[in-house]
């Protein structure tokens, strides 16, 4: 296929690098205004400082180099506009030479076959031959021409192509993309150290610019690989002391940063707060949408439609509300203590995982497993939960300990209030199985050195069984079942969750419902002659009268990890390192 002179609109091409100044413009409005608040925010102290300072200090350079390449590409867009404006010039001209030449040659034709014909003739005169020569000539000079005008065309068309490819080129050079083409293209392809390395060597905005193929394969890395990978980058670091590269893949890939097993958790942290806010961002724009669509569908057959998606947007918008409070909800606790967003998966339900504590440096790690209703709506009550675990710790000696709250699998829905029966069946629990595993493999190997316990409410004991029969790797301490919906059959002792130690915690029936989930799936009770249990009791001044782990305020009902309960001190004396 060639080149065609006339294809294409230069104005439209002129526009478009119009638009690209008029970005640049933007962007270093933008720059300007990121470097005024970072300068507001010079009177801050502490993990809040370290984490906007450390996300800011990114975005003036990375905004430098887009408009370097934003510059780089309106220079090709220029020079291809103005190539090919001359070049849809000469093609008039040509075209408008090559039909005024066939117009000539046509007439030539036929005048020079009458002017021969007269010159042969008997009664021909020396004007008649003369005639015919001159048209013969005519004739020659046309031809000439002709081919002349055909050869511009040819030059024309081959100039043209080489303007084609040199914009394509020009476009895709490592100057407007900030990395060379061959070289990304190439990323698959390389081993897993060589592939971390041009990963690390990539700014902000290139990183942000791959396709989905990049952060998948940094996702399914061994822990063991992403640890040394990082450290390589500039040690583990911390909040307020890491490297620039380190920053580069926070701000660049958070959603992937944030879930990998193998950074430490404070650059998790980091990430996952970027990942959650703007998820919280969009879902606040998506319920004000849901909003509108319903208010103009009152009254119309897609009333009930509208309905469900403003009940959805409304759902999904308050668990991600909740989620992203737990950085401020209040906690029995020095407020120095660190809290982390462990993990964040914007799914739908949307998962997650929030700390109390610094699992970088903490001695013992516990993860707390919610049951039945569970979502990111109660992030908060679980992080409450877990102070309290914390707190308790620090009160029997353990100074240094973390517990996370660990909403990362998609809990059955309430039976009672849904109608939903899948807390009788184990499909929830298998699931889920395989994402715990996951989080708790990825401690393991970055923080082997740490003590790991697992203390799990309800449906989320039955989960967390699967889990540990399943993975005998994963170095648990212990694992404590609170309220436990039971035990599945083929899990028939405490050996075969592979903890250390196994602890059971179970209330009176009466104030209870665990018991229900128990009887009609016909799974185990760990708390009644479970092999290798040991029983926490749940009885006494302060014993549990509830179901959950924690009661409502202005009650007399007190919760497995409510203050003061028998079974909050067993627990936390079952995960003290």
């Amino acid at each position: 296929m060639t080149a065609d002179p006339f294809a294409g609109d230069p104005r439209a091409v002129k526009k478009l690098s119009t638009a690209l100044a008029d970005h640049q413009d933007d962007i270093r409005r933008g720059a300007t205004k990121v470097a005024r608040t970072a300068d507001d925010a010079a009177d801050w102290t502490g993990a809040s400082k370290d984490r906007f300072a450390a996300t800011v200090g990114t975005i003036p350079p990375a905004a430098q180099r887009i408009i370097g390449r934003l510059d780089a590409a309106i220079d090709v867009l220029d020079t291809y506009a103005d190539a090919v404006q001359q070049m849809q010039d000469e093609a008039e001209r040509i075209r408008a030479s090559q039909l005024t030449t066939a117009i000539d040659s046509a007439a030539n034709v036929v005048a020079l076959s009458s002017a021969t014909t007269a010159a042969s003739a008997k009664d021909a005169t020396e004007a008649d031959g003369r005639r015919a020569q001159r048209l013969q000539s005519d004739a020659d000079d046309l031809a000439a021409t002709a081919e002349r005008l055909q050869g511009e065309w040819d030059a024309l068309v081959e100039r043209r192509a080489a303007a084609d490819r040199a914009a394509a080129s020009g476009l895709s050079d490592t100057d407007v993309l900030g990395i060379a083409p061959s070289y990304a293209g190439s990323l698959g392809a390389m081993s897993d150290a060589d592939f971390l390395a041009a990963v690390a060597g990539m700014p902000p905005e290139v990183l942000a610019a791959q396709d989905k193929s990049v952060a998948d394969r940094l996702a399914w890395m061994p822990p063991e690989t992403v640890q040394a990978w990082w450290d390589g980058l500039g040690g583990r670091g911390s909040a307020g002391e890491h490297s620039a590269a380190q920053d580069a893949l926070i701000t660049a890939l958070p959603a992937v940063i944030g879930n990998l097993n193998g950074v430490p958790y404070w650059a998790r942290d980091q990430a996952n707060r970027l990942a959650a806010q703007r998820a919280y961002a969009q879902a606040e724009d998506a319920l004000r949408t849901a909003r509108d669509r319903y208010t103009k569908s009152i009254g119309t057959a897609g009333q009930g439609a509208a309905g469900h998606a403003l009940g959805d947007a409304l759902e999904r918008r308050n668990q991600l509300k909740n989620f992203t409070a737990g950085a401020r909800t209040t906690l029995p606790l020095d407020e120095s203590t660190p809290r982390q967003m462990v993990t964040f998966h914007d799914e739908q339900p949307p998962l997650g995982a929030f700390s109390v504590g610094d699992l970088d440096t903490a001695d013992g790690v516990s993860f707390v497993v919610p049951g039945m209703g569970s979502s990111l709506a109660d992030t908060t009550q679980y992080l409450r939960a877990a102070g309290n675990v914390v707190l308790t710790q620090q009160q029997g000696g353990s100074e240094n300990t973390a517990v996370v709250s660990w909403l990362g699998y998609e809990a059955p829905p309430n039976a009672a209030t849904t109608g939903n029966t899948g807390v009788f069946g184990e499909s929830y629990a298998e699931r889920g199985a395989a994402k715990l595993a996951e989080d708790l493999r990825g401690f393991h190997a970055t923080r082997p050195d740490a003590q790991l316990d697992v203390v799990a409410h309800s449906y989320g004991s039955t989960m967390a069984a699967i889990t540990l029969h399943d993975n005998p790797d994963l170095g648990v301490h212990s694992f404590t079942t609170l309220g436990s919906a039971g035990i599945p059959r083929d899990i028939p002792n405490a050996a075969a969750t592979h903890a250390e130690h196994m602890y059971a915690a179970q209330a009176a029936e009466k104030g209870d419902v665990a018991f229900i989930g128990r009887k009609y799936s016909m799974r185990l009770d760990p708390a009644d002659g479970f092999d290798g249990a040991t029983r926490i009791t749940a009885f006494g001044d302060h014993g549990v009268n509830i179901h959950g782990l924690l009661a409502g305020p202005g009650t007399n009902d007190r919760g497995y990890l409510d203050l003061g309960t028998p079974t909050l001190a067993g627990v936390a004396k079952a995960t003290a390192p």
